[in-house]
Protein backbone atom coordinates (compact mmCIF):
# COMPACT_ATOMS: atom_id res chain seq x y z
CA UNK A 1 0.00 0.00 0.00
CA UNK A 2 1.87 3.69 -0.78
CA UNK A 3 1.38 6.69 1.62
CA UNK A 4 -0.99 9.31 0.70
CA UNK A 5 0.09 12.08 -1.21
CA UNK A 6 0.38 14.79 1.34
CA UNK A 7 2.52 12.35 3.24
CA UNK A 8 4.71 11.41 -0.56
CA UNK A 9 5.84 15.22 -0.38
CA UNK A 10 6.48 15.48 2.69
CA UNK A 11 8.40 13.39 2.21
CA UNK A 12 10.30 14.23 -0.85
CA UNK A 13 10.88 17.57 0.43
CA UNK A 14 12.61 16.61 2.82
CA UNK A 15 14.72 14.73 1.13
CA UNK A 16 15.78 17.13 -0.78
CA UNK A 17 16.65 19.29 1.98
CA UNK A 18 18.83 16.57 3.22
CA UNK A 19 20.47 16.18 -0.09
CA UNK A 20 21.23 20.13 -0.02
CA UNK A 21 22.42 19.91 3.46
CA UNK A 22 24.90 17.26 2.48
CA UNK A 23 25.95 18.99 -1.18
CA UNK A 24 26.58 21.95 0.78
CA UNK A 25 29.82 23.12 1.84
CA UNK A 26 30.41 24.19 5.74
CA UNK A 27 31.71 26.97 6.45
CA UNK A 28 35.62 26.87 7.37
CA UNK A 29 36.42 27.33 11.19
CA UNK A 30 38.49 30.28 12.02
CA UNK A 31 41.23 29.03 13.45
CA UNK A 32 41.63 30.15 17.41
CA UNK A 33 45.66 31.64 18.51
CA UNK A 34 48.07 28.89 19.34
CA UNK A 35 48.92 28.62 23.45
CA UNK A 36 52.21 29.02 24.16
CA UNK A 37 53.02 25.38 25.93
CA UNK A 38 54.26 25.74 29.78
CA UNK A 39 57.30 23.77 31.02
CA UNK A 40 57.57 22.24 34.61
CA UNK A 41 60.64 22.72 36.31
CA UNK A 42 62.18 19.46 36.56
CA UNK A 43 62.00 18.09 40.44
CA UNK A 44 65.63 19.02 42.19
CA UNK A 45 67.10 16.69 44.15
CA UNK A 46 67.54 17.40 48.33
CA UNK A 47 71.17 17.77 48.87
CA UNK A 48 72.04 14.93 51.77
CA UNK A 49 73.86 16.49 54.77
CA UNK A 50 77.18 15.14 54.97
CA UNK A 51 77.64 12.46 58.14
CA UNK A 52 79.04 14.21 60.95
CA UNK A 53 81.11 11.74 63.85
CA UNK A 54 83.95 11.91 66.38
CA UNK A 55 87.47 10.93 65.23
CA UNK A 56 89.88 8.89 67.35
CA UNK A 57 92.89 9.77 67.83
CA UNK A 58 95.42 6.84 67.23
CA UNK A 59 99.06 5.55 67.26
CA UNK A 60 101.00 2.64 67.51
CA UNK A 61 99.71 0.00 70.46
CA UNK A 62 103.93 0.00 71.71
CA UNK A 63 104.06 3.72 71.70
CA UNK A 64 104.55 4.97 75.24
CA UNK A 65 102.72 8.01 74.56
CA UNK A 66 99.84 7.61 77.02
CA UNK A 67 97.34 11.12 75.63
CA UNK A 68 97.55 14.27 74.28
CA UNK A 69 96.41 17.64 73.87
CA UNK A 70 94.55 19.55 71.52
CA UNK A 71 97.72 21.85 71.19
CA UNK A 72 99.57 18.95 70.27
CA UNK A 73 97.63 17.97 67.31
CA UNK A 74 97.78 21.56 65.87
CA UNK A 75 101.59 21.29 66.19
CA UNK A 76 101.50 17.84 64.19
CA UNK A 77 99.11 18.96 62.08
CA UNK A 78 100.95 22.16 61.30
CA UNK A 79 104.42 20.10 60.66
CA UNK A 80 102.50 17.41 58.26
CA UNK A 81 102.78 14.65 61.03
CA UNK A 82 99.09 13.80 61.44
CA UNK A 83 97.91 11.32 59.68
CA UNK A 84 94.74 12.36 58.24
CA UNK A 85 92.17 9.66 56.47
CA UNK A 86 90.95 10.42 53.09
CA UNK A 87 87.78 11.68 52.21
CA UNK A 88 87.01 13.30 55.90
CA UNK A 89 87.05 17.00 56.62
CA UNK A 90 87.76 17.90 59.75
CA UNK A 91 85.17 20.47 61.21
CA UNK A 92 86.44 20.76 64.99
CA UNK A 93 88.87 22.07 65.90
CA UNK A 94 89.91 24.20 63.53
CA UNK A 95 93.30 23.10 62.23
CA UNK A 96 94.42 22.61 59.15
CA UNK A 97 96.55 19.31 58.06
CA UNK A 98 99.35 19.78 55.90
CA UNK A 99 100.49 16.83 53.71
CA UNK A 100 98.72 13.36 51.94
CA UNK A 101 95.79 11.82 53.37
CA UNK A 102 96.07 7.98 53.50
CA UNK A 103 92.87 6.37 52.88
CA UNK A 104 90.48 5.45 55.91
CA UNK A 105 90.90 1.90 56.07
CA UNK A 106 94.58 2.11 55.58
CA UNK A 107 95.43 3.97 58.74
CA UNK A 108 96.08 0.90 60.63
CA UNK A 109 98.35 -0.71 58.24
CA UNK A 110 100.28 2.88 58.61
CA UNK A 111 100.69 2.63 61.93
CA UNK A 112 101.76 -0.71 61.89
CA UNK A 113 105.02 -0.11 60.36
CA UNK A 114 105.60 3.43 62.19
CA UNK A 115 104.57 3.16 65.64
CA UNK A 116 105.44 6.78 66.95
CA UNK A 117 102.71 7.92 64.03
CA UNK A 118 99.07 9.72 65.38
CA UNK A 119 96.83 9.66 63.26
CA UNK A 120 92.88 10.85 63.42
CA UNK A 121 90.91 8.05 62.46
CA UNK A 122 86.58 7.31 61.96
CA UNK A 123 85.75 5.08 65.50
CA UNK A 124 84.39 2.20 63.70
CA UNK A 125 87.59 1.35 62.57
CA UNK A 126 89.68 1.59 65.86
CA UNK A 127 91.07 -2.02 66.55
CA UNK A 128 93.56 -3.42 69.04
CA UNK A 129 96.40 -2.64 66.54
CA UNK A 130 95.82 0.48 67.44
CA UNK A 131 96.03 2.15 71.02
CA UNK A 132 93.53 5.23 71.39
CA UNK A 133 95.19 8.46 72.88
CA UNK A 134 92.50 10.49 75.24
CA UNK A 135 92.82 13.99 75.03
CA UNK A 136 94.46 15.09 78.31
CA UNK A 137 92.74 15.92 81.14
CA UNK A 138 93.69 17.06 84.94
CA UNK A 139 94.24 13.96 86.06
CA UNK A 140 98.21 12.91 86.84
CA UNK A 141 100.29 11.99 83.20
CA UNK A 142 97.32 13.39 81.62
CA UNK A 143 94.55 10.68 82.93
CA UNK A 144 90.69 11.58 82.50
CA UNK A 145 89.94 13.13 79.67
CA UNK A 146 87.60 12.81 77.05
CA UNK A 147 87.80 9.28 75.77
CA UNK A 148 85.62 7.77 73.20
CA UNK A 149 86.87 4.34 74.52
CA UNK A 150 87.54 4.97 77.87
CA UNK A 151 85.55 4.99 81.31
CA UNK A 152 81.96 6.14 81.42
CA UNK A 153 82.45 9.08 82.90
CA UNK A 154 85.83 10.02 80.15
CA UNK A 155 83.34 8.67 77.53
CA UNK A 156 80.27 11.04 79.08
CA UNK A 157 82.71 14.24 78.24
CA UNK A 158 82.43 16.71 75.24
CA UNK A 159 84.39 14.83 72.83
CA UNK A 160 86.67 18.33 70.95
CA UNK A 161 87.26 16.04 67.54
CA UNK A 162 84.91 15.66 64.80
CA UNK A 163 84.75 15.28 61.31
CA UNK A 164 82.20 14.66 58.12
CA UNK A 165 82.28 13.04 55.42
CA UNK A 166 79.67 12.70 52.34
CA UNK A 167 76.73 10.51 52.48
CA UNK A 168 76.24 9.14 49.01
CA UNK A 169 78.22 9.71 46.11
CA UNK A 170 81.29 7.75 45.28
CA UNK A 171 83.65 9.87 48.24
CA UNK A 172 81.14 8.65 51.12
CA UNK A 173 82.78 6.53 53.53
CA UNK A 174 81.47 2.83 54.50
CA UNK A 175 78.43 3.92 57.22
CA UNK A 176 80.32 1.00 59.71
CA UNK A 177 83.51 3.13 59.33
CA UNK A 178 81.91 6.40 61.03
CA UNK A 179 79.58 4.48 63.51
CA UNK A 180 79.90 5.14 67.21
CA UNK A 181 77.18 3.71 69.47
CA UNK A 182 78.40 5.06 72.76
CA UNK A 183 75.68 2.42 74.46
CA UNK A 184 77.71 -0.44 73.31
CA UNK A 185 80.66 0.77 74.44
CA UNK A 186 82.62 -0.46 77.72
CA UNK A 187 85.44 -0.94 79.20
CA UNK A 188 87.05 -3.80 81.31
CA UNK A 189 90.30 -3.27 83.78
CA UNK A 190 92.39 -6.43 85.05
CA UNK A 191 94.81 -5.47 87.89
CA UNK A 192 96.56 -8.67 88.61
CA UNK A 193 97.79 -10.37 91.46
CA UNK A 194 96.00 -9.57 94.57
CA UNK A 195 96.65 -11.07 98.36
CA UNK A 196 97.19 -7.96 101.21
CA UNK A 197 98.73 -10.47 103.44
CA UNK A 198 102.30 -10.23 104.66
CA UNK A 199 103.48 -6.68 103.69
CA UNK A 200 100.98 -5.28 103.39
CA UNK A 201 99.13 -6.82 106.51
CA UNK A 202 102.20 -5.38 108.10
CA UNK A 203 101.34 -1.89 107.33
CA UNK A 204 98.14 -2.13 107.74
CA UNK A 205 97.87 -3.97 111.00
CA UNK A 206 101.43 -3.69 113.36
CA UNK A 207 102.19 -0.07 112.05
CA UNK A 208 98.66 1.34 112.16
CA UNK A 209 98.55 2.49 109.01
CA UNK A 210 94.81 0.94 108.39
CA UNK A 211 93.36 -0.78 105.57
CA UNK A 212 92.41 1.87 103.61
CA UNK A 213 96.35 2.69 102.84
CA UNK A 214 97.19 -0.35 100.73
CA UNK A 215 94.52 0.68 98.65
CA UNK A 216 94.69 4.22 98.20
CA UNK A 217 98.07 4.07 96.29
CA UNK A 218 98.67 6.88 94.22
CA UNK A 219 101.72 8.15 91.68
CA UNK A 220 105.20 7.47 92.17
CA UNK A 221 108.85 8.04 90.07
CA UNK A 222 112.28 6.54 90.82
CA UNK A 223 114.93 7.91 92.51
CA UNK A 224 117.22 6.76 89.80
CA UNK A 225 117.65 3.72 87.38
CA UNK A 226 117.56 0.10 88.47
CA UNK A 227 120.78 -1.30 91.15
CA UNK A 228 121.26 -4.70 92.24
CA UNK A 229 119.38 -5.64 95.42
CA UNK A 230 121.78 -5.34 98.10
CA UNK A 231 119.91 -7.46 100.63
CA UNK A 232 118.03 -9.82 98.85
CA UNK A 233 116.20 -12.80 101.19
CA UNK A 234 117.38 -15.50 101.84
CA UNK A 235 117.92 -18.21 98.80
CA UNK A 236 117.30 -15.19 95.66
CA UNK A 237 119.90 -13.72 94.47
CA UNK A 238 120.98 -10.57 93.61
CA UNK A 239 118.30 -9.09 90.87
CA UNK A 240 118.49 -5.12 89.79
CA UNK A 241 115.48 -3.94 91.73
CA UNK A 242 114.38 0.21 91.80
CA UNK A 243 113.76 2.74 94.25
CA UNK A 244 110.08 4.02 94.25
CA UNK A 245 108.95 7.38 96.06
CA UNK A 246 105.62 8.88 96.27
CA UNK A 247 104.80 12.08 94.26
CA UNK A 248 100.86 12.13 95.83
CA UNK A 249 97.86 12.14 93.86
CA UNK A 250 96.56 9.81 96.78
CA UNK A 251 93.70 7.38 95.18
CA UNK A 252 94.48 7.52 91.87
CA UNK A 253 95.99 4.21 91.05
CA UNK A 254 93.03 2.64 92.23
CA UNK A 255 90.44 4.83 90.16
CA UNK A 256 91.47 3.40 87.14
CA UNK A 257 89.94 0.37 88.12
CA UNK A 258 87.13 1.78 90.09
CA UNK A 259 86.03 4.10 86.90
CA UNK A 260 85.85 0.74 84.74
CA UNK A 261 82.39 -0.42 83.36
CA UNK A 262 83.92 -3.53 84.84
CA UNK A 263 86.41 -4.29 87.11
CA UNK A 264 88.11 -7.76 87.26
CA UNK A 265 91.08 -9.34 89.96
CA UNK A 266 93.19 -12.56 90.71
CA UNK A 267 92.61 -13.29 94.26
CA UNK A 268 95.30 -15.11 95.11
CA UNK A 269 94.86 -16.56 98.93
CA UNK A 270 91.70 -17.46 101.38
CA UNK A 271 89.31 -14.87 102.93
CA UNK A 272 88.80 -15.43 106.66
CA UNK A 273 86.51 -13.68 109.11
CA UNK A 274 88.64 -10.78 110.87
CA UNK A 275 88.39 -12.41 114.24
CA UNK A 276 89.85 -15.76 112.82
CA UNK A 277 92.77 -14.32 111.18
CA UNK A 278 96.24 -12.88 111.80
CA UNK A 279 98.91 -11.65 109.59
CA UNK A 280 101.69 -14.00 108.11
CA UNK A 281 105.19 -12.04 109.36
CA UNK A 282 107.22 -14.94 109.34
CA UNK A 283 107.72 -18.34 107.82
CA UNK A 284 106.92 -19.89 104.51
CA UNK A 285 104.03 -18.40 102.75
CA UNK A 286 100.63 -19.10 104.44
CA UNK A 287 98.43 -16.50 103.31
CA UNK A 288 95.35 -14.90 103.68
CA UNK A 289 93.22 -11.74 104.21
CA UNK A 290 90.74 -10.65 106.70
CA UNK A 291 87.09 -9.93 105.48
CA UNK A 292 87.84 -6.10 106.49
CA UNK A 293 89.42 -6.07 103.12
CA UNK A 294 86.18 -6.72 101.30
CA UNK A 295 85.13 -3.02 102.15
CA UNK A 296 88.28 -1.77 100.40
CA UNK A 297 87.69 -4.19 96.96
CA UNK A 298 84.43 -2.26 97.30
CA UNK A 299 85.72 1.49 97.99
CA UNK A 300 88.74 1.65 96.16
CA UNK A 301 88.82 -0.59 93.36
CA UNK A 302 85.19 -0.87 92.54
CA UNK A 303 85.84 -4.96 91.83
CA UNK A 304 82.84 -6.54 89.95
CA UNK A 305 84.58 -10.36 90.18
CA UNK A 306 87.22 -11.97 90.93
CA UNK A 307 88.84 -14.86 90.13
CA UNK A 308 90.17 -17.31 92.74
CA UNK A 309 91.99 -20.29 91.37
CA UNK A 310 95.03 -19.81 92.49
CA UNK A 311 97.86 -21.84 94.25
CA UNK A 312 97.68 -20.13 98.17
CA UNK A 313 93.90 -21.38 98.40
CA UNK A 314 94.54 -24.12 100.31
CA UNK A 315 96.91 -22.62 102.98
CA UNK A 316 93.95 -22.74 105.57
CA UNK A 317 92.66 -25.75 104.65
CA UNK A 318 88.81 -26.62 103.54
CA UNK A 319 87.74 -23.66 106.47
CA UNK A 320 89.34 -21.29 104.34
CA UNK A 321 87.74 -22.41 101.25
CA UNK A 322 84.45 -22.57 102.76
CA UNK A 323 85.46 -18.85 104.40
CA UNK A 324 86.47 -17.43 100.79
CA UNK A 325 83.03 -18.62 99.22
CA UNK A 326 80.95 -17.41 102.20
CA UNK A 327 82.13 -13.96 102.16
CA UNK A 328 82.05 -12.97 98.71
CA UNK A 329 78.65 -13.93 98.67
CA UNK A 330 77.77 -12.14 101.40
CA UNK A 331 79.42 -9.40 100.55
CA UNK A 332 77.98 -9.79 96.85
CA UNK A 333 81.16 -10.27 94.67
CA UNK A 334 80.77 -12.72 91.43
CA UNK A 335 83.70 -15.31 91.80
CA UNK A 336 84.74 -18.40 90.24
CA UNK A 337 87.64 -21.17 90.33
CA UNK A 338 87.14 -22.20 93.62
CA UNK A 339 84.28 -24.16 95.65
CA UNK A 340 83.18 -26.60 97.86
CA UNK A 341 83.07 -28.97 95.06
CA UNK A 342 84.23 -29.71 91.77
CA UNK A 343 80.69 -28.01 90.02
CA UNK A 344 80.85 -24.97 92.75
CA UNK A 345 84.41 -24.34 91.50
CA UNK A 346 83.58 -24.24 87.65
CA UNK A 347 80.54 -22.27 88.18
CA UNK A 348 81.48 -18.97 85.95
CA UNK A 349 81.24 -15.08 87.67
CA UNK A 350 78.95 -12.95 85.90
CA UNK A 351 78.59 -9.80 85.06
CA UNK A 352 76.11 -7.56 82.80
CA UNK A 353 77.51 -4.58 80.69
CA UNK A 354 75.98 -2.75 77.89
CA UNK A 355 73.11 -5.21 77.16
CA UNK A 356 75.54 -8.23 77.58
CA UNK A 357 76.24 -10.77 79.70
CA UNK A 358 79.57 -11.34 80.09
CA UNK A 359 81.15 -15.10 82.08
CA UNK A 360 84.34 -15.30 84.17
CA UNK A 361 85.74 -18.61 84.31
CA UNK A 362 89.12 -19.84 86.14
CA UNK A 363 91.60 -22.53 86.34
CA UNK A 364 94.92 -23.07 88.16
CA UNK A 365 97.67 -25.16 87.33
CA UNK A 366 100.47 -24.10 90.05
CA UNK A 367 101.11 -26.73 92.20
CA UNK A 368 99.69 -26.02 96.30
CA UNK A 369 96.01 -26.45 96.16
CA UNK A 370 93.58 -29.07 96.57
CA UNK A 371 92.26 -29.43 93.15
CA UNK A 372 87.99 -29.61 93.52
CA UNK A 373 86.79 -33.28 93.26
CA UNK A 374 82.90 -34.15 93.08
CA UNK A 375 82.94 -34.55 96.99
CA UNK A 376 86.44 -32.60 97.50
CA UNK A 377 86.48 -28.49 98.16
CA UNK A 378 89.43 -26.90 96.38
CA UNK A 379 90.54 -25.39 93.14
CA UNK A 380 89.31 -25.55 89.77
CA UNK A 381 92.38 -27.63 88.07
CA UNK A 382 93.37 -26.59 84.47
CA UNK A 383 92.42 -29.29 82.29
CA UNK A 384 91.23 -29.94 78.97
CA UNK A 385 87.82 -31.36 80.79
CA UNK A 386 87.43 -28.73 83.18
CA UNK A 387 87.98 -26.20 80.73
CA UNK A 388 85.18 -27.62 78.73
CA UNK A 389 82.78 -27.91 82.04
CA UNK A 390 83.16 -24.38 83.05
CA UNK A 391 82.76 -23.02 79.12
CA UNK A 392 79.72 -25.83 78.76
CA UNK A 393 78.12 -23.83 82.63
CA UNK A 394 78.75 -20.69 80.96
CA UNK A 395 76.75 -20.75 77.81
CA UNK A 396 73.94 -22.62 79.43
CA UNK A 397 74.17 -19.26 81.76
CA UNK A 398 73.60 -17.09 78.51
CA UNK A 399 76.75 -15.61 78.38
CA UNK A 400 77.07 -13.21 75.77
CA UNK A 401 80.98 -13.36 75.77
CA UNK A 402 83.25 -15.13 77.92
CA UNK A 403 86.69 -14.17 79.32
CA UNK A 404 88.65 -17.23 80.70
CA UNK A 405 91.31 -16.65 83.62
CA UNK A 406 94.07 -19.55 83.98
CA UNK A 407 96.49 -19.27 87.08
CA UNK A 408 99.87 -20.69 85.29
CA UNK A 409 103.35 -21.21 85.38
CA UNK A 410 103.89 -23.36 82.47
CA UNK A 411 106.44 -25.45 84.26
CA UNK A 412 107.71 -22.49 86.40
CA UNK A 413 107.30 -18.67 87.15
CA UNK A 414 108.71 -15.46 86.47
CA UNK A 415 108.77 -15.59 82.78
CA UNK A 416 106.67 -13.35 80.41
CA UNK A 417 106.18 -15.78 77.33
CA UNK A 418 103.88 -18.84 77.25
CA UNK A 419 105.67 -22.03 77.45
CA UNK A 420 104.17 -25.68 76.10
CA UNK A 421 102.13 -26.58 78.23
CA UNK A 422 100.17 -22.80 78.77
CA UNK A 423 99.90 -22.77 75.02
CA UNK A 424 97.93 -26.45 74.73
CA UNK A 425 95.68 -24.90 77.87
CA UNK A 426 95.69 -22.13 75.13
CA UNK A 427 94.14 -24.72 72.44
CA UNK A 428 91.52 -26.12 74.67
CA UNK A 429 90.50 -22.77 75.18
CA UNK A 430 89.77 -21.26 71.98
CA UNK A 431 88.46 -25.04 71.23
CA UNK A 432 85.49 -24.33 74.02
CA UNK A 433 84.62 -20.68 72.82
CA UNK A 434 86.66 -18.40 75.22
CA UNK A 435 86.12 -15.13 73.60
CA UNK A 436 89.44 -13.30 75.60
CA UNK A 437 92.20 -14.47 78.12
CA UNK A 438 93.46 -12.90 80.95
CA UNK A 439 96.18 -15.32 83.03
CA UNK A 440 98.06 -14.83 86.13
CA UNK A 441 99.77 -15.94 88.42
CA UNK A 442 103.53 -15.53 87.00
CA UNK A 443 104.30 -12.58 89.34
CA UNK A 444 105.82 -10.71 86.56
CA UNK A 445 104.00 -8.39 83.90
CA UNK A 446 103.61 -10.94 81.06
CA UNK A 447 103.55 -10.42 76.77
CA UNK A 448 100.54 -9.91 75.17
CA UNK A 449 99.49 -11.78 72.42
CA UNK A 450 97.19 -10.99 69.71
CA UNK A 451 95.39 -13.35 67.11
CA UNK A 452 92.42 -13.41 64.56
CA UNK A 453 89.37 -15.09 64.98
CA UNK A 454 86.39 -15.31 63.06
CA UNK A 455 84.15 -13.00 65.01
CA UNK A 456 87.29 -10.52 65.59
CA UNK A 457 90.68 -10.18 67.39
CA UNK A 458 91.43 -12.78 70.49
CA UNK A 459 93.59 -11.38 73.48
CA UNK A 460 95.97 -13.49 75.71
CA UNK A 461 97.30 -11.46 78.53
CA UNK A 462 100.01 -13.82 79.94
CA UNK A 463 99.68 -12.03 83.14
CA UNK A 464 99.37 -8.15 84.55
CA UNK A 465 101.66 -8.62 87.64
CA UNK A 466 101.51 -8.08 91.09
CA UNK A 467 99.20 -6.01 92.03
CA UNK A 468 99.98 -6.70 95.95
CA UNK A 469 101.66 -9.33 96.23
CA UNK A 470 104.75 -8.37 98.50
CA UNK A 471 108.01 -9.45 96.09
CA UNK A 472 110.21 -6.77 96.30
CA UNK A 473 113.26 -7.93 95.57
CA UNK A 474 113.52 -7.78 91.89
CA UNK A 475 112.44 -5.07 89.45
CA UNK A 476 110.23 -7.21 87.69
CA UNK A 477 108.53 -8.47 90.44
CA UNK A 478 108.04 -4.98 91.83
CA UNK A 479 106.48 -3.28 88.85
CA UNK A 480 102.95 -4.51 87.32
CA UNK A 481 100.07 -2.97 84.34
CA UNK A 482 96.26 -2.53 85.05
CA UNK A 483 95.28 -4.14 81.84
CA UNK A 484 92.59 -1.89 79.98
CA UNK A 485 90.52 -3.73 77.60
CA UNK A 486 87.82 -1.78 75.61
CA UNK A 487 84.63 -3.65 73.78
CA UNK A 488 82.53 -2.68 71.16
CA UNK A 489 79.65 -5.18 71.94
CA UNK A 490 81.15 -8.49 72.01
CA UNK A 491 84.23 -7.16 69.87
CA UNK A 492 87.59 -6.08 71.25
CA UNK A 493 88.01 -3.04 70.29
CA UNK A 494 91.31 -1.50 71.95
CA UNK A 495 93.83 -2.41 74.56
CA UNK A 496 95.52 -0.05 76.72
CA UNK A 497 98.55 -0.36 79.55
CA UNK A 498 98.44 1.94 83.14
CA UNK A 499 102.16 1.09 84.56
CA UNK A 500 102.65 0.82 88.40
CA UNK A 501 104.82 0.32 90.71
CA UNK A 502 104.59 -1.06 94.49
CA UNK A 503 105.27 1.42 97.19
CA UNK A 504 107.39 -0.41 100.36
CA UNK A 505 106.13 -3.83 98.74
CA UNK A 506 102.65 -2.77 100.05
CA UNK A 507 100.88 -0.43 97.59
CA UNK A 508 100.45 0.15 94.03
CA UNK A 509 101.57 3.59 92.56
CA UNK A 510 100.90 4.62 88.96
CA UNK A 511 104.11 5.61 87.08
CA UNK A 512 104.72 7.76 84.23
CA UNK A 513 104.41 5.50 80.74
CA UNK A 514 106.57 7.83 79.52
CA UNK A 515 109.22 8.44 82.33
CA UNK A 516 109.98 5.50 84.82
CA UNK A 517 106.60 3.00 83.48
CA UNK A 518 108.63 2.54 80.29
CA UNK A 519 110.34 -0.42 81.91
CA UNK A 520 107.38 -2.37 82.45
CA UNK A 521 105.75 -1.78 78.95
CA UNK A 522 109.30 -2.41 77.10
CA UNK A 523 109.40 -5.99 78.94
CA UNK A 524 105.52 -6.45 77.60
CA UNK A 525 106.52 -5.25 74.24
CA UNK A 526 109.39 -7.85 73.56
CA UNK A 527 107.72 -10.77 74.96
CA UNK A 528 104.37 -9.68 72.66
CA UNK A 529 102.91 -11.29 69.45
CA UNK A 530 101.06 -8.26 67.77
CA UNK A 531 100.98 -8.78 64.26
CA UNK A 532 97.35 -10.81 63.59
Amino acid sequence: MKPPASLRGVTAVAAVALLVACASPSPSPTPSPSATPTLSPSPTATPIPPVSFPLAVVTGLTNLKATITLDELVTLARRGQLVMPCGVTLTQPDLAAIGPCVAADQVVTKLRSDQELVALLPPGLVEPATKVLPIAGDGPFGLFGPDLFGDPEARALPYPIVGSAPADGPAALDPAWTAYDASQTWNLTAIGSLCADRIAAYYAVIQGKGWDWPFNGGTATYTGGPFLNPNPPVGISRYPIVQPVETGNDGVTASVSRRADVALADHKCPILPTANWAPNETGPPSLAVPEDVLSRWQGFLGLDAVYLAADHQSDRGVFGIQSTVELLDKHGFPHTGVGMNLDQALEPAYVEVAGLKVAFVSWNEVTGPVHAGPTTPGVAWLTEANVDGALAKARAGGADLVICDPQWWGGDEYHPDLWASQQAAVGWMDQAGCDQIVGGGLHVSGGLFLRQQPDGVSLIDAGPGNYMYGQAWWQETQEGVILDMTFRGKTLANVRLHPYVMILSARAALTDPEGDGHYVLERIWKAAELDY
